[in-house]
């Protein structure tokens, strides 16, 4: 038996820099399962509003989906299409289980604080990735096989949600820019074990 926990139950002990794993049972979270061969399709990491300089005491999820299911987006005030955005993490979790989308989550919990300099290197980036697209399916798969295996960089336009997550801590100068963000894979940051750090930390289940 898998013991789960509820999110409100987890929710207070949320800060700036965790990530949250999903397990997703559309097609496309599955072609992701298959490619990694891991459990988990999706990843984003949480931002406590006040640590990026906005009101609000709910944690937020920066990620990167394809689409945004009419959730608001803090940073625009109104649903974004697809790409790189910043949202209630409550309400991803809810409109997921509601649609269907993902079925299990994990948190991933980061072992310290950010710096107020880390901070503000993820507050900028934020703004800076903000207006970027979710690539196609076709598009997705061609830029991580050609990061992963050639360390070939994807266009700037566009992002998918391991590469926002492994560019966010590249910008924060966690980890080393030397492999190309579109190369990870959210079962990176589950198994923690092909992340080359520059800084000392680690995630813990």
């Amino acid at each position: 038996m898998i013991r789960e926990i509820a999110y409100d139950a987890v929710k207070g002990s949320l800060k700036t820099g965790d990530l949250i794993l999903f397990h997703g049972v559309q097609r496309v979270s599955k072609l992701i399962e298959i490619m990694e061969w891991s459990f988990w399709s999706h990843v984003g990491m949480v931002v406590i509003p006040e640590d990026v300089g906005m009101s609000g005491v709910e944690p937020l999820i920066w990620e990167s989906t394809s689409s945004g299911d009419g959730i608001v987006d803090v940073i625009s005030g109104k649903p974004k299409e697809g790409g790189p955005m910043l949202v209630a993490l409550s309400e991803r979790i809810q409109v997921d289980l509601h649609q269907q989308f993902d079925t299990h989550f994990k948190v991933k919990y980061l072992n310290r604080s950010l710096t107020l300099f880390e901070l503000k290197q993820l507050k900028d980036f934020i703004h800076k990735a903000h207006d970027r697209r979710f690539p196609t399916t076709e598009n997705l798969v061609k830029y991580y096989i050609e990061g992963r295996n050639f360390n070939v960089p994807s266009p700037d336009a566009e992002a998918f949600c391991s590469q926002l997550t492994a560019e966010t801590f590249m910008e924060m100068g966690l980890i080393s820019t030397k492999y190309v963000s579109n190369g990870y894979c959210p079962d990176d940051f589950n198994k923690g074990d092909n992340i080359p750090t520059l800084q000392p930390f680690y995630l813990i289940d």
